[in-house]
């Protein structure tokens, strides 16, 4: 294959990436453009006169979301690696700020930083994120379930919650402690050797392979996942205070479960989105209230917009303190004053 060929797909992603970016700008002026229409101006009068303790506690929570999403990443790495806590809360800031942009430039950040900083190895970086992803999904999942399902949060409500989450709960707990540790390596070596030959018992005994096997170790503990799972919680209960917070700021109460709803949307959508947070989650918040039939759907655009604004300065303002914590010209060289060591099973 040629050079010009090989580099033809990373061009088209390029494109792909920067067309999506200038798709989100379309949308989020979109959105102003709704917030600040004529149907909206009672909402913008409101917001005008809002009490200061309201748009404090939304600052605030906020703030809790960014502490709460530092903390899983934290806390889910502990068992493997012992990395400072104010650290990992440094990176998590501004790598959610380079959320913002496109090309999935704050994923990219975390991982040169734990990488070359913290000298985590790639492969346990991938195991890393991937069991926060698998709790963001045990916790993110049940909620919007029961939401989508139950349009009112009640007993039938917190039934279905349950019942979904300790589901996954469990399944996830039995299939890593089954798949950890020495015995559940010989097990995939057994499975390799029967799938994939002699190629599948290479692939196996690969340092790699072997490195992002121990991540196993973060998901093997039902009381590690149950804890990481509680952060979560927190997280997803500031991220729909936001949404009831802003709901009433401006004059537009939502019902506790829709911001349940709204709140998982918005993050998941920001969590998948290829081009960068920028309008797709106002967009689909929109959308989204459009679709549920709420009856102020074109005021969700100004919701929607009070909690970026809310976020992106707590975000920006967190990143600030971040850079100074790490350090400009520090955040990619290896820590030589305090070396990363095992910190061992719990």
């Amino acid at each position: 294959m040629s050079i010009e060929n090989q580099q033809k797909p990373g061009a088209l992603k390029i494109a792909v990436q920067v067309i999506g970016f200038l798709i989100g700008v379309a949308l989020l002026i979109w959105c102003i453009r709704q917030a600040f229409s004529p149907e909206n101006q009672k909402q913008l009068a409101a917001l005008k006169d809002a009490p200061a303790h309201r748009i404090a506690l939304l600052f605030g929570m906020s703030a809790m979301v960014l502490l709460c999403s530092g903390l899983s990443f934290f806390l889910s790495l502990r068992p493997l690696r012992k990395l400072d806590f104010w650290d990992v809360q440094a990176t998590n800031a501004i790598a959610t700020l380079l959320g913002y942009v496109p090309f999935k430039a704050g994923m990219l950040f975390r991982i040169l930083v734990h990488n070359r900083r913290d000298r985590v190895p790639v492969a346990l970086i991938g195991a890393w994120f991937g069991a926060v992803s698998i709790v963001m999904l045990l916790t993110i999942g049940p909620l919007f379930a029961a939401s989508l399902t139950v349009r009112e949060i009640n007993a039938k409500w917190v039934a279905i919650a349950l019942a979904t989450g300790l589901w996954g709960y469990c399944f996830v707990c039995a299939l890593a402690w089954y798949f950890h540790g020495t015995r559940g390596m010989a097990l995939l070596r057994r499975f390799a050797d029967r799938l994939g030959g002699a190629w599948g018992r290479k692939l196996v005994r690969e340092k790699f392979v072997r490195t992002a096997h121990g991540g196993l170790d973060i998901l093997a503990s039902p009381r590690r996942v149950a804890m990481l799972v509680g952060v979560r919680l927190m997280d997803m209960a500031s991220q729909a205070g936001r949404f009831y917070l802003a709901g009433t700021i401006v004059g537009t109460p939502i019902a506790p479960d829709t911001c349940v709803l709204l709140a998982s949307m918005h993050f998941v959508v920001g969590v998948i989105s290829p081009a960068g947070m920028v309008g797709t989650r106002e967009a689909a918040i929109v959308g989204a209230a459009t679709m549920l039939g709420l009856a102020n759907a074109p005021a969700m655009a100004g919701v929607a917009l009070l909690v970026l604004a809310s976020e992106a300065v707590v975000n920006a303002g967190c990143s600030l303190l971040g850079v100074l914590r790490l350090g400009m010209h520090r955040m990619f060289v290896p820590r030589q004053d305090s070396p990363v060591q095992p910190a061992g099973n719990k």
